[in-house]
């Protein structure tokens, strides 16, 4: 895959504390890592090597952790700075964050209609006429991953949708803004096999639909393989190693890395 001169996301440097009992401890150390457009870049590791909290780091979700030193460039325009009220205007917009559990994203006392309709007031530039008009893209999009007769689903409560339907309708409700860069984190961990496969065929539908680049974080070594262009190992808060697919699971060149590939099969 040809990648651009320059990519649309790039940390450098990054280190994140933590506060405890004596002051700040480092959680994240001297992260470097790059997104270009229209890729997939998977994040691997264990469970408590950083990742999630890396997803945060470049949204800017850290606290009540922080950034020690390092940038993190969206664009040419550094985020590491930027106050709270600045990322507001940034976050939904150009970069998004997409969870592990879909059933914490969605508000149970209203119907999708109303839940999709309130994404797009939120990120649009002007206001969002009321009205089932509002929400064509939002059924184009549910139909292209898989969710029959979007228009009467989305009269329902999420209560009344599968996991895996909230997982679709969660990565439709980030894909809607056709943002930059989105970062899922985990985000099939939680379901079987077959949804799972389904999720991520969504995932490649919807990236080459919009362009976006993605950050797949994952502990499946496997699942990365098999949608993931670019792959970076993290352990302890480090970034070991970082490559293509082919080459991470032909030639790993940390010990670390075939540890993870040994323990996968």
């Amino acid at each position: 895959m040809q990648m651009p001169e320059s990519p649309v996301l790039q940390a450098r440097k990054v280190s994140v504390d933590f506060p405890s009992g004596s002051g700040w401890t480092p959680i994240l150390r001297d992260v470097d890592l790059s997104l270009c457009a229209g890729e997939i870049f998977g994040l691997v590791g264990e469970s408590g090597s950083g990742k999630s909290l890396l997803a945060r780091t470049l949204t800017r979700l850290e606290a009540p952790a922080r950034i020690s030193s390092g940038t993190i460039l969206m664009e040419g325009r550094e985020l590491a700075s930027l106050t709270q009220k600045e990322m507001v205007k940034i976050r939904g917009k150009k970069i998004t964050l997409v969870l592990q559990y879909p059933e914490t994203a969605m508000d149970p006392l209203f119907i999708l209609n109303a839940q999709f309709r309130e994404v797009l007031s939120a990120t649009a530039e002007a206001p969002i006429k009321r009205g089932n008009a509002a929400l064509s893209a939002v059924y184009k999009l549910l139909k292209a991953v898989g969710i029959a007769v979007p228009r009467e689903r989305c009269r329902q409560y999420p209560h009344e949708w599968s996991r895996g339907m909230l997982q679709r309708g969660q990565l439709v409700m980030g894909f809607l803004t056709r943002p930059t860069v989105m970062i899922l984190d985990e985000i099939t961990s939680a379901l079987d096999p077959t949804v799972c496969l389904q999720i991520l065929d969504a995932v490649r539908r919807l990236k080459a639909e919009t362009h976006t680049a993605i950050l797949l974080i994952t502990h499946d070594l496997f699942l990365a393989a098999e949608i993931c262009d670019r792959v970076a190992v993290m352990k302890k808060g480090e970034i070991v190693e970082t490559g293509t697919v082919r080459e991470i699971f032909d030639r790993p060149a940390h010990a670390y890395t075939r540890e993870l590939i040994s323990l996968a099969r």
